[in-house]
């Protein structure tokens, strides 16, 4: 649980330091399907979720893109691998 909260703490980092518009967009939504990576696996709307966030936060040169450490967007698969690597993780 302490995972999910983790999540949902790192999408208010990323909405924050987008502009307001920003903010309300692929962001947040692909936010909210991460939550759910590890009961529903990588999925093909994911991915597509993912890569639409990223353009969004390439446009607004917020974080600086893909890889940042400070508000750059967790790969899906790297997201669900963490998922594995905590014992504690509901699945």
């Amino acid at each position: 649980m302490k995972w999910i909260s983790a999540l949902g703490l790192a999408g208010a980092l990323v909405a924050s330091a987008l502009p307001e518009a920003d903010a309300q967009g692929a962001v947040q939504a692909y936010q909210r399907a991460l939550a759910q990576v590890c009961q529903r696996q990588v999925t093909p709307e994911l991915v597509r979720l993912y890569q639409e966030a990223l353009k969004e936060i390439e446009a607004s040169r917020a974080g600086y893109g893909r890889d940042s450490n400070f508000t750059g967007l967790r790969d899906p698969h790297l997201a669900y691998n963490d998922c594995w690597q905590m014992p504690s993780m509901p699945r």
